[in-house]
């Protein structure tokens, strides 16, 4: 499994308000990351929803400047850019709620990945430490991230497919910026999900610690 994808569902999507969101803020949310590819899903619904997809769109295309596997590409785009429009006209039409991690899975699979495993529990401090240890704000925000995660629910899933990884990545920064900090920059600390890294040391540590029963699936 080394082109899995390993995305952790952080203490503010599996509970509080932000475990569940408005359907039209999760079709924005599928628009703005849609138009990362080139894909039309249809004018946004949430006044704040456009300006949010700019400032997103801006720090992606920061991040391909500076990493060489995040890229603005889709393997096979069309099917996957339909599938999402499908989310869109489908399970997200209508009025009312939905829960965040099923915007996160639905979108997943959409990109052509399968959940591989899943496991729920609480973040312990070794598993806080495994995420962020190398992190470069460490220092600074080690008390608020410890306060935000330990003896907190999290939830470790491994998504394989045969995707760009960086897809997951850019659907993070727009689910984060368009549902969580529409007007704002948003909080480094509560920020919905993790998606880690190719080669990354945490994406080591929750291989090992989450799914050894899978023996080695790097």
């Amino acid at each position: 499994m080394n082109d899995a994808a390993l995305v952790i569902l952080k203490p503010d999507l599996l509970a509080g308000p932000y475990a569940q969101c408005e359907r039209a803020l999760a079709r924005d949310a599928l628009r703005a990351f849609a138009s990362v590819y080139g894909g039309d899903l249809g004018p946004y619904e949430v006044d704040t929803s456009a300006r949010a997809a700019a400032w997103g769109l801006s720090n992606v295309e920061r991040k391909v400047q500076a990493r060489d596997w995040y890229v603005r590409t889709l393997r096979d785009p069309g099917p996957h850019l339909a599938a999402l429009a499908g989310l869109v006209r489908g399970p997200l039409a209508g009025d009312g709620p939905v829960a965040t991690a099923d915007l996160v899975l639905d979108t997943a699979r959409a990109l052509g990945f399968r959940t591989a495993a899943r496991s729920r529990t609480v973040c312990t401090h070794r598993d806080f430490l495994g995420l962020y240890a190398d992190n470069t704000h460490f220092t600074r925000l080690a008390g608020s991230l410890r306060d935000y995660l330990v003896g907190k629910p999290i939830e470790v899933v491994l998504c394989d497919g045969g995707q760009e990884l960086s897809a997951l990545h850019v659907f993070k920064e727009m689910l984060r910026r368009v549902v969580r900090y529409p007007t704002t920059h948003y909080d480094a600390v509560e920020n919905l999900l993790h998606v880690a890294d190719p080669g990354s040391g945490d994406r080591e540590y929750f291989l090992a610690s989450a799914f050894a029963d899978l023996g080695d699936p790097r």
